[in-house]
């Protein structure tokens, strides 16, 4: 990727954030669901799926055990769960994942720990190779 893309896909996690759940607190929830281009920072935990049209920030402290989606997602903490994103997930820090990934583009860094699928979307296949004689 371009250092000038990579730029582009970095300002999609850049947006005011609506909504937080502090360190210390659980929240548990069949579904957690954000307003349209609302985003949501994490630093405690969440029992139950996420939902938002937006950015979703989850911090080195922060814990989610159920699927997520979102336009969007910095993974920095752990999930133990699907993640499927629209746009980008990034994955950083010491971030650990169980559970498989749907996205447009995905950033995984250095030291961080994924266990499943992944599969892009938005993305055109590989052409197959044909020989001829």
């Amino acid at each position: 990727m371009s250092r000038k893309n990579r730029t582009r896909v970095v300002d999609r996690f850049d947006m005011p954030t609506g909504t937080v759940i502090g360190a210390g607190f659980t929240i548990h929830a069949a579904r957690l669901s954000g307003a349209d281009n609302g985003s949501m920072r994490v630093d405690g935990n969440v029992i139950g799926n996420i939902d938002i049209n937006g950015v979703l920030n989850l911090s080195d402290s922060g814990f989610i055990d159920g699927d997520v989606m979102a336009d969007s997602a910095r993974i920095a903490g752990r999930v133990l769960g699907n993640i499927q994103c629209k746009t980008a997930l990034h994955l950083t820090g010491n971030a650990e994942v169980m559970g498989d990934v749907l996205t447009g583009t995905l950033i995984i860094d250095d030291g961080v720990v994924f266990h499943g699928l992944c599969q892009t979307i938005n993305t055109p296949m590989v052409p197959t190779l044909t020989y001829s004689q």
